[in-house]
């Protein structure tokens, strides 16, 4: 019998993925030409040129038949995009599809509405294929917290899911919603506003992130700082100094459990939600914390806590992020796991192992 609250990770030995448990079983066996996450009950599989998407005991709920590019790789908001051919389809969990090939683009599902493109304009779709927001927009994204930043004629605004314009198509860039307030370009700098447009941080920086946990980084005179919401700096304007010889931004972490990466005189430690410089700045590179643990780099990686002590020794090529007790751990060219003793409880005898997921979960805005 499936259930649902399986915790799953795809693994690869030998040219074939299938899914292994915690206690290093493959409860899915080796099968498969690739594999993905769990996300919502399902995960997309491939076998040979064509994708499907697969239950927590490896059954079939959506034939593999269709495209693999074009297909997305998730199910999100109870929806997944799917590709055959010249056919678009959108398809819910228990596998029913819509056919939505009239649009010239679709993007995925968020809060209800998937943006669609028709006679090269973007609207909105409900999860009937039915349009809700007449398409009028050269760009759009997904809703978050109510709303979409959506573009016309070069100019940002936001809308509700009814298509009221509730902010003015005014800005010259704009960023989605975060506990509250969105990063919007005056035309001189970045700044923020709230959901009723008012400006609650001034349009006078370089950059800037998202807010997490009540605090966003800013950059000025290419260095990056923190501010609260009411947009008081936290910390001094000396992080991840931009260089003049690369093009990519060279910004600050969100904050995750209380703290937050950043880098000074080209090494990484971390600061707490005060602004106070709590874990040295020894590291080459850092994922950040998840689960109360992150991957640091010094040549090889391994893992400290919120302290700062080495819980996992910095002997590792690779690693992503603990989840469910466990992180996936590359050595050489084989993944296995440990826990947060650091003990190796999956050897590392893999060729690939991914993210522990409760198969059930939602999708995770997370960078794995």
């Amino acid at each position: 019998m499936e259930k649902r609250d399986k915790i799953l990770a795809p693994a690869l030995v030998r040219g074939k993925w299938g899914y292994i448990n915690k206690a290093c079983d493959f409860e899915i066996p080796l099968q498969f030409d690739r594999a993905f996450g769990f996300y919502e009950g399902l995960a997309k599989v491939v076998l040979g040129e064509k994708c499907g998407f697969i239950n927590t005991v490896g059954e079939f709920v959506i034939p593999p038949i269709f495209d693999i590019d074009g297909s997305y790789n998730f199910f999100n908001d109870g929806f997944v995009k799917l590709k055959l051919e010249e056919k678009s389809f959108i398809a819910n969990t228990d596998g029913e599809e819509i056919d939505v090939s009239k649009f010239e683009e679709i993007y995925g599902f968020s809060e209800g509405l998937a943006a669609v493109k028709t006679n090269g304009k973007w609207g909105y779709i409900n999860k009937l294929g039915e349009m809700v927001i007449p398409p009028k927009y050269s760009t759009t994204y997904e809703f978050q917290e109510g709303l979409a930043e959506v573009e016309l004629n070069g100019k940002w605004g936001y809308i509700d899911k009814i298509g009221n314009e509730i902010i003015s198509l005014k800005y010259t860039d704009a960023s989605e919603f975060s506990e509250g307030l969105a990063r919007v370009e005056f035309g001189n700098g970045y700044g923020f506003i709230d959901k009723r447009g008012n400006e609650t941080i001034p349009g006078k920086y370089e950059h800037a992130s998202i807010f997490s946990e009540g605090r966003v980084a800013v950059a000025k005179d290419k260095y990056w700082g923190y501010l609260d919401s009411q947009g008081n700096p936290i910390t001094e304007f000396k992080y991840n100094e931009e260089s003049p010889f690369h093009y990519v931004l060279n910004e600050p972490q969100a904050f995750s459990e209380g703290l937050a990466a950043v880098q000074f005189s080209n090494k990484y430690g971390f600061i707490n939600s005060e602004g106070i410089e709590v874990i040295p700045f020894k590291f080459s590179m850092t994922h950040g914390f998840k689960d109360g643990f992150a991957f640091v780099v010094n040549s090889l990686g391994g893992f400290i806590n919120s302290d700062g002590d080495e819980v996992v020794p910095l002997r590792y090529w690779e690693a992503k992020r603990f989840s469910y007790g466990l992180a996936p751990v590359k050595f050489e060219k084989k993944w296995g796991a440990v826990n947060t003793d650091g003990d190796e409880v999956i050897p590392v005898s893999l060729d690939y192992l991914g993210i522990f997921r409760k198969c059930s979960s939602p999708f995770e805005r997370i960078k794995e």
